[in-house]
C-alpha cells in the first residue's frame, strides 16, 4: 500500500503542478519586466547617443572632446605639413627664378663693360686737327644744311669701321689708323631686317673743316671716328646714330668664336692670303682648299678680306670683307644661346664705340638674337657709272660724284626719296648727266 500511495503520491504531483507553474509564471514575468526594463534603458542610452554629436558630448563630454581634440590635432600637423611643402616649393622656385633673373642681369652687364666706350658728355667738345694742324672744333667746321636728312624712327644708322694696325702699309707717322673697312649698318627694329652699305675707302672726298678732297678712309688719322662719322654723314646726307670700330687683330678672334667661317676661295685668293699668313704669324696654319663653302679660321679669315690685288681691286675686296661679316651672323644665328652669350664676350671685348649703352643692349643682346635669319642686304659704293678712277697726281683714288648715290641711299634705308642739298664734289668726278643714275636698286643690291 505504501508503494502504491507514494507511486499516486509521485503521479499526482506530476500532473498537477499548480504551485509550481504559478511561482514559475511570476518568477519568469518579475525577470522578463526586468530584462525589458534594462533593454528599453539599454534602447534609450542608444537613441541619445546616436540623436547628434552635441548629445553625446553631453552624455560623455570628457571623453568625446578628448577624442575630438586628438582629432584636430592630426588634422592640423596634415595641414600644417601640407603647407610647409607647397610654401617651400614656391619657395623653392622663386629663389632659383631670382638666382636665374639676378645672373642674368650681372652678366648682362659684365658683357656690356666689356666694350671700351668713347662716350662724352652732352656738353663737351669733339675736336679735330684740320689741315693747318690747329686743334678745332667739330661743331665749328660742319655745316648746317637746309634740307634735313630723311628720318624715320624704327631706323637706326650705325658707323662700323675696320682698322689694321699694320702701320707700315699707310703713313709715315707710325699710327696705322686709316679705316680699311666703312660700312653703314642700318638696322630697322620694326621689319627686323639689316642692310649694309660698303663705302670703298679711296673714294675722295670733303671732309668737314678742309679745302682740298682726300680719301674718305684719311679721316681716321686726321680726327679719328668722329671725323670720319662726320664726313660719311656729309657726303650721303644721312644721320648717323653712332660708331663702332674693331681693330683687324681682333677680327680673328671674333671669327674663332663662331667657329670659323665659309667663303668662295679662288685658287689666286688663296696664294695671296698665305703670303698675308705668313706675315702675321710664321706658324699659323695656311689655306690648302679653294671652292665654295671654302672654311678659314680667324686669322685665315682676316687674311682673306685684306686681298685686293686679286680681281677688281677695291671692290672685290669690300665684297671679300663683306662676305666674312655675313658668315660670322650666319654662323652667329646657328649657336645655342650659351654659345652666342659666349660669343659675345670676344666679340664685345674687341669694340670701341661711342654708342650708349643702352642702344648696345637693345641691339646687340635684345634684336640681333631674336632675329629668325642673319640674311643682310648689301650695297657697294659707288655705283658703277658714277665715279672715275685712276692715277691722279701720285696716287690711286676714285673721284666719286656723290649727288649721283644719295638717292639710292636713300631709298635703299628708307623706301623713299627726298630733296638734299648738293654735297661738293673733288676734281674729276663725273658730271651728273654723265651718272648711270636709271639703274634699278634691285640690280645693285647683294
Amino acid at each position: 500500500m505504501d508503494n502504491e500511495e507514494n507511486r499516486k503520491l509521485s503521479v499526482s504531483k506530476a500532473e498537477n503542478p499548480k504551485a509550481l507553474d504559478s511561482d514559475f509564471f511570476e518568477t519568469s514575468v518579475a525577470s522578463a519586466s526586468a530584462d525589458n526594463m534594462m533593454q528599453e534603458s539599454a534602447d534609450v542610452d542608444n537613441g541619445i547617443a546616436e540623436q547628434s554629436d552635441d548629445a553625446y558630448e553631453f552624455v560623455n563630454p570628457k571623453k568625446n572632446n578628448k577624442a575630438s581634440g586628438k582629432k584636430k590635432k592630426t588634422n592640423f600637423k596634415k595641414k600644417h605639413i601640407k603647407i610647409r611643402v607647397i610654401v617651400g616649393t614656391i619657395a623653392g622656385l622663386v629663389g632659383a627664378i631670382v638666382g636665374i633673373v639676378c645672373f642674368a642681369m650681372w652678366y648682362k652687364d659684365y658683357l656690356l663693360n666689356k666694350i671700351t666706350y668713347e662716350t662724352t658728355a652732352s656738353d663737351a667738345v669733339i675736336t679735330i686737327i684740320d689741315e693747318s694742324g690747329n686743334t678745332v672744333a667739330l661743331s665749328n667746321v660742319t655745316h648746317t644744311t637746309r634740307f634735313e636728312p630723311i628720318k624715320d624712327e624704327p631706323i637706326k644708322n650705325f658707323l662700323l669701321i675696320g682698322i689694321d694696325s699694320r702701320s707700315k702699309y699707310y703713313n709715315d707717322s707710325g699710327l696705322g689708323d686709316r679705316s680699311d673697312v666703312i660700312v653703314v649698318m642700318s638696322i630697322d627694329s620694326k621689319h627686323g631686317t639689316i642692310k649694309l652699305l660698303s663705302i670703298a675707302r679711296d673714294s675722295y672726298a670733303f671732309f668737314p673743316g678742309y679745302s682740298t678732297p682726300h680719301k674718305i678712309n684719311a679721316a681716321m688719322s686726321y680726327g679719328g671716328p668722329e671725323l670720319l662719322e662726320a664726313t660719311v654723314e656729309s657726303v650721303l646726307r644721312i644721320e648717323i646714330d653712332g660708331y663702332a670700330y674693331v681693330n683687324f687683330n681682333h677680327m680673328a678672334d671674333i671669327v674663332d668664336s663662331v667657329g670659323g667661317v665659309y667663303v668662295h676661295m679662288t685658287a689666286g685668293e688663296m696664294n695671296i692670303a698665305n703670303d698675308y699668313i705668313r706675315q702675321m704669324d710664321p706658324y699659323a696654319e695656311p689655306i690648302y682648299n679653294t671652292g665654295d663653302d671654302t672654311w678659314l679660321n680667324g686669322i685665315q679669315a682676316v687674311a682673306y678680306a685684306r686681298i685686293r690685288y686679286v680681281g677688281n681691286g677695291d671692290f672685290e675686296r669690300m665684297e671679300r670683307q663683306i662676305e666674312v661679316l655675313r658668315s660670322v651672323m650666319d654662323q652667329f644665328m646657328k649657336m645655342s644661346a650659351l654659345e652666342k652669350m659666349s660669343c659675345m664676350d670676344d666679340v664685345f671685348e674687341a669694340i670701341v664705340t661711342n654708342i650708349d649703352k643702352q642702344d648696345i643692349e637693345k641691339y646687340a643682346l635684345e634684336f640681333l638674337p631674336s632675329l629668325q635669319n642673319a640674311e643682310m642686304q648689301y650695297l657697294q659704293l659707288p655705283i658703277e657709272g658714277c665715279y672715275n678712277a685712276g692715277m691722279y697726281g701720285d696716287e690711286w683714288s676714285e673721284r666719286v660724284n656723290w649727288n649721283a648715290l644719295i638717292p639710292y641711299v636713300q631709298l635703299y634705308f628708307y623706301g623713299k626719296t627726298a630733296d638734299f642739298d648738293e654735297v661738293d664734289l673733288p676734281n674729276y668726278a663725273p658730271d651728273i648727266d654723265y651718272c648711270a643714275t636709271d639703274i634699278p636698286l634691285e640690280e645693285l643690291i647683294h
